[in-house]
């Protein structure tokens, strides 16, 4: 692979202030892209000068999310968004500032709403990668699509689960609900690896964690596996993509279901795209 790209290719990563993202934005600097990348908290790179842009937002709250992204797209189209930003599942049942399960909320709904904001925003006629980051986990969620909207139906390990599904079948839904762009979507499986997504666990899972993340893979690995597979020529789209770069089909599930289960979501986040 060509290790000059045209300082015209821009990228968007989310979650781009550490663990993964942080190492993405670093990458795609170091690729010759022009980088714009979203976070809680203020990051420092050492960018070129002129080829990287910050922009602060939580995506736990979507009025401010969609604000962002409709600035983002006034100064920007890219050619590839990862859809990164994620936590793991808190310990205990949590809403956003929307009504909505942290977890679902966060991972997922803010990303597809950035997805849709972007892609009403770009020239239909301009080519653009979409991938999520999604995780192992994803193999054990729930089929049934059913959004988790109480206690008593929350557990972390199927909330996370859920999150990275839903994360992996928008790479399928998108391009169909979009056939007049030239859009291509995959989901990538990076395994585990060492992170900062453990922000919101109680403090001895994180001292865990802490003690955990040496013997894990590093970031850097990752990294550079997912930049081979996204600029591949070859790439095969709507499908899920592991770190050894072998190919998963995104799991079937009934198509009435399915339908079900974006009404739903699009309802959610039909007010922050108008």
């Amino acid at each position: 692979m060509n290790d000059q790209v045209s300082d015209t290719r821009k990228i968007l990563i989310t979650g781009g202030t550490s663990g993964l993202g942080l190492g993405l934005v670093r990458f795609f600097l170091g690729k010759g892209y022009y980088v714009v990348a979203t976070g809680r908290k203020n990051v420092k790179v050492q960018e070129p000068a002129g080829r990287f842009t910050f922009l602060k937002t939580d995506f736990s709250d979507m009025g401010q999310t969609s604000e962002a992204v409709r600035r983002i797209c006034r100064d920007h189209e890219f050619d590839i968004v990862i859809n990164n930003a994620g936590i793991l599942s808190p310990p205990g049942f949590m809403l956003t500032a929307d009504r909505n399960e942290y977890t679902f909320q966060v991972n997922f709904l803010s990303h597809l709403m950035l997805n849709e904001i972007i892609l009403r925003n770009i020239r239909p006629d301009r080519p653009l990668k979409i991938a999520a980051i999604v995780s192992p986990v994803y193999r054990i969620a729930k089929k049934d699509l059913i959004i988790c909207s109480s206690k008593a139906d929350y557990s972390p390990l199927k909330a996370y689960s859920n999150s990275k599904l839903y994360l992996a079948l928008m790479c399928a839904h998108l391009p169909r609900k979009h056939p007049a762009s030239d859009l291509k979507c995959i989901a990538f499986d990076p395994g585990v690896f060492s992170s900062g997504i453990d922000r919101m666990q109680k403090e001895w899972f994180r001292m865990l964690y802490r003690v955990a993340a040496p013997f894990m893979k590093s970031p850097d690995k990752i990294t550079g596996k997912f930049g081979e597979i996204i600029e591949k020529k070859d790439l095969v789209y709507g499908v899920v993509y592991k770190s050894g770069k072998k190919i998963k089909s995104v799991p079937g599930i009934e198509n009435d279901r399915v339908d079900a289960f974006w009404q739903e979501c699009y309802k959610m986040i039909g007010p922050y795209l108008e």
